[in-house]
């Protein structure tokens, strides 16, 4: 802590004075935290340099968290904290692995394996920035340690930068810096992991309440207190709120497993007539399926202009009757929604006299930003609840006009939009609109998918991974995304379309679809005939594997990602948490509890090492059985070819 303060410079303690404000009545200056109660509180100050406040929450059952805020003292000054790399326990020194955060174009799972210079910790794009459009600033250690930033966390993040191996949280105060600047987190710790990632479930259940009130035909909530036993003292009993979720929203999660979605190649002129010729070649594709199958997904050009939220009728003359078909076939239409709206929509000047967009700063007029870098756009406002309703209404009449309720979301990046704007609420961020316009749109119905959030979203959504040009470098960094997504709570992941756009590459498409196979969701654009028929009939193998092996294990684990936010898919650092090595692997998972999957990323490669946690395995390529616990090198991977292993129980082999 205070790593830019001087070595040997000896702080005063300044508990009395603030004991003093608060028996006077004074606010005590801890904007950015949410921690109005708390059991015990530490002030020292390092005089005309910064102040540190230390606060020891109540604890919520076996977690302890504690809050942490400084503020500078003085101008052109960088408040800086770092995780630390290792720990001594008993003269030994550990070292300490981390994971977290969120989408990195580098991976990053577990962190050392990232390289994010100090930036403001925001979403974007991958490739473009390092940080992608699914985040959660929060970060879990192996030593059941965790760190969690406020919602408005204005510094900067680093992570393993010049391989530090740390996450470093830094506030650089000038002259020109608001008054209330400062550099606060939370840090909490458990028993184990598991105690964790329950606290973190409910931090995201409170975090999401919005949403659900917004759909509570799907999701009832109720409020219960740990038992007494389980927190610290009888006087501040911890209050857990509860998600209960109605047969539907489990009745769409299983169908987002089961299929695909469809996704209908972006052209330059997409029509009606070349939807229904893409559903045609999947009804031959699917020929021996019955019952549903999936979701067909119009990108956003299904729109005249962006934001009009209305079918195109020269492309699309008669969307009930595209809607019809594709039921017929077993199909959902589903529509791309975003909240960019084109200066030369027909409710561009009602909504800026209603006060429906992003504004420029300190201004009345709306803060233009680009849509597809191209086309002159405005945002809108989600904190404004005038703009969230007429958003829903647009969308209510969509529904009732077309029979189409479902949507996926594509909110904007915190890079939309300039740098000079303000939103209906004060202190608002870019990324403090995702959950409104989730709430928006869920009023309606709830969306199929996001590609943006900064918490979990409630089910039936999933969250779509990025990505970005669909080249090697995004399936290489595929898993570790998935894992780190898995580690920071959210079950739900689709892992974006398949092998990208169309790219020729039939090697990159059959790596990608090997992987996805054994991953939760997926999306499809670019269907397997048309790299040819071996393709075609691997695609179908897999297909078939996926059906008979990764599905029951994936419906099995729903009840609980439902109920407690658990992962689908396991890293194995939270499988077998007591062996070392399985800590440092970044590219295999669990399925279930017996089922290990190692699939191939990387260009060329027909070979890999990996690692088998202890027991005995059947190798689901070869048939054999192998024994756990270690590292096996240079396992031979063809590329028809993704390895995975069966746990077999010990019993089996006492008979």
């Amino acid at each position: 802590m205070g790593t830019n303060l001087p070595k040997h410079s000896i702080p005063e303690d300044c508990t009395d004075y603030l004991h003093y404000l608060q028996d006077e009545n004074y606010t005590l200056p801890h904007y950015g935290l949410d921690d109005d109660e708390y059991e015990e509180m530490i002030c020292l100050d390092w005089t005309a340099l910064a102040q540190l406040h230390l606060r020891k929450l109540y604890a919520a059952g076996s977690v302890q968290c504690y809050t942490v805020w400084w503020v500078a003292l003085k101008h052109d000054f960088t408040l800086r904290d770092c995780l630390m790399p290792s720990t001594t326990e008993h003269v030994e020194v550990r070292n300490i692995t981390w994971w977290g955060g969120g989408e990195m174009s580098s991976g990053g799972f577990p962190i050392n394996r990232a390289d994010v210079p100090p930036e403001e910790m925001v979403t974007g794009k991958l490739n473009r920035d390092p940080w992608g459009q699914l985040l959660r600033r929060t970060w879990v250690s192996d030593h059941a340690t965790l760190l969690m930033l406020p919602s408005r966390f204005s510094g900067r993040v680093s992570v393993n930068h010049n391989l530090d191996n740390k996450v470093c949280l830094e506030m650089h105060v000038t002259a020109c810096t608001d008054d209330d600047a400062n550099l606060s987190y939370t840090v909490c710790t458990a028993p184990n992991l598991t105690a964790l990632a329950d606290y973190m479930h409910q931090r995201a259940v409170e975090e999401r309440h919005s949403v659900g009130r917004a759909m509570p035909s799907l999701v009832n909530y109720s409020t219960e207190e740990l038992p007494v036993e389980e927190t610290e003292g009888e006087d501040h009993p911890v209050p857990l709120v509860r998600e209960t979720f109605t047969q539907e929203v489990v009745t769409r999660v299983e169908e987002r497993l089961e299929h695909p979605v469809w996704v209908t190649p972006e052209t330059s002129y997409l029509t009606q007539q070349a939807v229904v010729q893409y559903v045609e070649r999947l009804d031959r594709l699917l020929a021996n399926t019955t019952g549903t199958r999936g979701h067909v997904l119009l990108p956003a050009s299904w729109q005249t202009r962006p934001g009009e939220l209305e079918f195109d009728p020269e492309r699309f003359p008669d969307p009930v009757s595209l809607s019809q078909t594709l039921r017929k076939k077993g199909f959902h239409l589903a529509l791309t929604l975003h909240p960019f709206v084109s200066v030369d929509a027909p409710g561009f000047k009602a909504g800026m006299t209603e006060g429906l967009w992003v504004r420029q700063k300190k201004s009345r007029l709306p803060a233009l930003a680009r849509y597809e870098n191209w086309h002159p756009s405005v945002v809108t406002d989600f904190s404004n609840p005038r703009a969230r309703r007429w958003y829903a209404a647009q969308l209510q009449a969509l529904v009732d006009e077309y029979e189409v309720d479902r949507f996926h979301l594509q909110p904007a990046d915190a890079h939309a939009l300039p740098i000079y704007h303000e939103y209906y609420t004060p202190d608002t961020d870019p990324d403090d609109t995702l959950v409104h316009f989730m709430a928006s749109v869920s009023s309606v119905s709830p969306p199929v998918s996001t590609e943006g959030a900064v918490m979990p979203p409630l089910p039936p959504t999933f969250v779509t991974m990025g990505s970005g040009e669909g080249s090697w470098k995004e399936l290489e960094t595929l898993v570790p995304r998935a894992l780190t997504l898995a580690m920071l709570g959210y079950p739900f992941i689709d892992v974006g379309l398949i092998g990208g756009p169309p790219r020729g590459d039939s090697e990159l498409y059959i790596r990608w679809i090997e992987a996805a196979t054994f991953l939760p969701a997926m999306q499809i654009s670019v269907l397997p005939d048309i790299y040819g028929e071996e393709v075609d009939r691997l695609a179908k193998k897999y297909h078939k594997i996926r059906k008979t092996i990764v599905l029951p294990r994936l419906l099995e684990k729903v009840p609980a990602a439902l109920q407690d936010g658990s992962p689908l898919i396991t890293p194995l650092a939270l499988f077998v948490p007591h062996e070392t090595e399985a800590i440092k692997v970044d590219d295999q998972w669990m399925l279930g509890d017996d089922l290990l999957v190692a699939p191939v990323t990387r260009r060329g490669m027909q070979a890999r090492d990996l690692y088998l946690p202890k027991g005995i395995w059947k190798d689901g390529i070869t048939g054999k059985l192998k024994n756990g616990g270690r590292w096996i090198r240079d396992y031979p991977v063809p590329l028809t070819k993704i390895p995975y292993f069966i746990l077999r129980p010990v019993d089996n082999f006492r008979r």
